[in-house]
């Protein structure tokens, strides 16, 4: 299956309550991120994490945004746009690869990814 999620942020005013209470619903393992930038802790499945926290204000706290991998990231931008979507943040570039954030005609935000090289 092609353009799958691979990834989901969640922002978090109080990283720590966020912490607290998905670890205690789902019994999710959820660890400090150190020397990760804006992520504030990690999701993890035993090693690999699938997930992270960031911080944010409380204007643009507790949303999830899921990272769908694309094999073109240029062209699948385009057709979202021909779609109805629109770019809410452009391409940036990141340690795992290089995301553009749209909101869909509705207004979801959904992260186009196209993985560095290595990764993929």
């Amino acid at each position: 299956m092609s353009a799958q999620f691979v990834w989901f942020d969640l922002t978090a005013a109080n990283p720590d309550r966020q912490r607290e209470f998905y670890g205690e619903l789902f019994g999710w393992t959820i660890g400090k991120a150190a020397d990760a930038g804006r992520y504030q802790a990690w999701l993890t499945d035993g090693d690999q994490p699938w997930a992270g926290i960031t911080k944010a204000d409380p204007a643009t706290s507790g949303r999830w945004l899921p990272y769908v991998v694309v094999d073109d990231l240029e062209a699948s931008t385009k057709r979202a746009v021909e779609l109805g979507a629109s770019v809410v943040v452009e391409a940036t570039d990141g340690p795992a690869g290089t995301a553009v954030t749209i909101a869909d005609p509705e207004g979801a935000h959904v992260a186009l990814f196209k993985p560095h090289a290595e990764m993929g």
